[in-house]
């Protein structure tokens, strides 16, 4: 004899639910997990992690990030993309740039300060992209460049103009039209030697320099005043003895020494022109600051 048994229909609906629910639970365990990114191989729970927080010295930053090979900003000890802030710090300890990035991408805002403080340059990133406003600024503040980019195409129409950077000048040759300082200073900013017919470049760009500049001794008082155009002595050039006297002064052109205006403290006549190359007088050919 078969026996039936009688459910309500309220029963059943429940019971078919209850088996259902534990079949899907069931299959999902038994599924693979979601493959992680092809073109990464990163595993997502990794690089959703909460950002990070980085600050250091510019040597301590390139031995703690690299770029990888699909140009992913990575930490070396994890070789993970990195998501987060950055702030690197100068030599004297001032904060001297701060990036953010999300998931080894930029994306945020970029900073970068001069020496003294002042801000240098900003920029717009979105996943990557140049989004936003990109500006350079001077150490004295003005802007040397100035352009806006939606989805990392430049918006031409944005400003008036680009700033000085229209001049053709590098930001390092505005800024050190007019510059002081000390010996061991100035072999820092500047290469070649225009005391023996060379001429002087700006180190960092090898640009022929063109500006004045006041030389200072250790102690800071004012030693030479220096003019040159594209890299030569040009127009009058001032040299002081450690007393603080003017001691040599003379005109020249284009590199070429054409009148002494003061000598050995005195003054010279000033209507006599120098021929270099025919006189024989070496006092008088000598070139200023020569050893």
């Amino acid at each position: 004899m078969v026996y039936l048994m009688h459910f309500p229909i309220k029963s059943l609906g429940s019971w078919f639910a209850i088996f259902l629910f534990a079949f899907l639970l069931l299959g999902c365990e038994n599924q693979n997990p979601v493959a992680d990114s092809k073109s990464t191989g990163y595993k997502l729970s990794k690089l959703l992690l909460d950002e990070e927080y980085w600050e250091g010295t510019s040597s301590e930053f390139q031995e703690s990030f690299f770029d990888n090979e699909e140009f992913l900003f990575c930490k070396s000890d994890t070789q993970l993309p990195y998501s987060g802030l950055i702030k690197v710090r100068s030599r004297t300890g001032i904060v001297s740039s701060s990036s953010s990035y999300a998931m080894g991408s930029r994306d945020g805002d970029f900073f970068e300060w001069h020496e003294n403080g002042k801000l240098k340059a900003k920029s717009q990133y979105k996943e990557g992209m140049r989004h936003g406003y990109f500006y350079i600024w001077t150490e004295t503040g003005d802007i040397y460049s100035r352009k806006y980019y939606q989805d990392d195409l430049e918006d031409f129409g944005r400003f008036p103009d680009q700033g000085s950077i229209e001049s053709g000048q590098s930001l390092e040759a505005i800024q050190l039209e007019t510059w002081e300082g000390k010996g061991s200073e100035f072999y820092h900013k500047f290469a070649g030697d225009p005391k023996r017919g060379g001429s002087l470049y700006i180190r960092t760009t090898e640009e022929p320099y063109n500006g004045t500049i006041t030389a200072l001794d250790d102690q800071g008082k004012k030693e030479a005043l220096l003019r040159f155009r594209n890299g030569k002595y040009h127009g009058t050039i001032s040299k002081w003895n450690e007393d603080g006297v003017l001691w040599e002064e003379g005109e020249f052109d284009r590199g070429e020494l054409v009148q002494y205006l003061i000598l050995d403290g005195k003054p010279f006549n000033g209507s006599r022109i120098i021929d270099i190359t025919d006189s024989d007088d070496t006092s008088m050919t000598k070139l200023l600051f020569g050893e």
